[in-house]
């Protein structure tokens, strides 16, 4: 036979590396060209408390465990658009309306994989410079390895959660509680915050003697709330996610849409809204009746008022959770960042 049989069916060990370029990555490639409207905030924080608290000063390091965090979250959210039929992500069309749900959704489970063997593999290599036992390195791998499947295992229960919701609405015996929604954010939107803060432990020498990951759940909170008030009412938002309400079109039980449900009888509009059009299209065809919602939602259910409110606590508690350890932080670049994110 004219094939090289021989060649394709010899051992190898482990996963091999092939180009970045390959085709089947490209809806990846696609989505991390494009810029975040947020400016890589991720990787903002991993500088900002490697600033207050744990003092790594190998660069590389560092890079590395923003690199991988920076291809999680890519990762997911090539899944997140399929799984919320979104058209569009930070102003352009959504990898899968350019490459198919099954590459992208092929893709987006492989850059996991690849992200935790880079984690496995780069991350204790650029910590032990020199020479290191090889029990040790063994000891970081397993370490590494089982905090990014943690957090995975939170942020895919959280984003199933978000997803039950969402969909069997109507079936739904009774909603969820505030508390459960704020669960459900934890799990889903604080992984990537945890999941820097862990990774920042395991690979500093500094002994803490008090627990960033209270800090790491509030950081994620606030940063979901945000998302969910700018989604209904921020014009930018808008543009780059290509609708107006765009949760409300997807019929997402977000903080504000959840309040109003829990505080307004079923004459509400945005009961009517969510029951009676029960898919995104029918929702997408009744402008008025979202444009409704909303307004509802700021001068009578005072939802939006309330995600405010309930943010800027939130940005109070973590401050305080902050200073509580770290009295001289006010200045700080984790400080900066917070307020940055409040100013809504």
């Amino acid at each position: 036979m004219d094939i090289d049989i021989n060649e394709i069916i010899k051992p190898v060990s482990g996963y091999i590396s092939r180009p970045s370029h390959e085709p089947i990555l490209e809806p990846y490639n696609y989505l991390a060209e494009i810029p975040g409207n947020n400016q890589n905030v991720r990787t903002k924080f991993i500088n900002a408390f490697n600033e207050l608290y744990y003092k790594i000063d190998n660069r590389s390091l560092l890079d590395a465990i923003g690199e991988i965090i920076s291809i999680f979250h890519n990762s997911s959210l090539l899944i997140d658009d399929i799984e919320d039929s979104s058209l569009y992500r930070r102003g352009l069309p959504a990898a899968h309306t350019k490459f198919g749900i099954p590459l992208t959704i092929n893709c987006g489970n492989l850059m996991y994989f690849i992200a935790l063997q880079k984690a496995q593999h780069d991350l204790p290599l650029k910590y032990f410079t020199g020479v290191a036992d090889s029990e040790e390195v063994d000891k970081y791998k397993f370490e590494t390895s089982q905090i990014l499947i943690d957090e995975m295992l939170n942020l895919h229960h959280g984003q199933g959660l978000d997803i039950y919701w969402r969909d069997y609405l109507i079936k739904l015996e009774k909603l969820p509680d505030i508390e459960d929604y704020l669960q459900m954010v934890k799990d889903k939107t604080g992984g990537l915050f945890r999941l820097s803060i862990k990774l920042l432990t395991l690979y500093s020498n500094a002994s803490l003697g008090f627990d960033l990951i209270p800090v790491a759940n509030l950081l994620g909170i606030i940063y979901q709330l945000r998302d969910d008030y700018l989604n209904l009412v921020d014009d930018k938002y808008s543009a780059m996610k290509g609708i107006a309400g765009e949760d409300l079109i997807e019929g997402k039980l977000s903080l504000p849409i959840l309040h109003c449900l829990r505080t307004s009888n079923e004459s509400n509009p945005v009961y009517k809204l969510l029951h009676t059009y029960t898919t995104s299209e029918e929702r997408k065809n009744q402008p008025e009746l979202v444009e409704q919602s909303i307004r509802y939602m700021i001068t009578e259910s005072k939802s939006l008022e309330y995600t405010l409110e309930l943010i800027h606590d939130l940005e109070t508690k973590v401050k305080d959770l902050i200073l509580s350890e770290a009295p001289d932080s006010e200045k700080s670049l984790l400080f900066q960042i917070i307020n940055h994110l409040c100013d809504i």
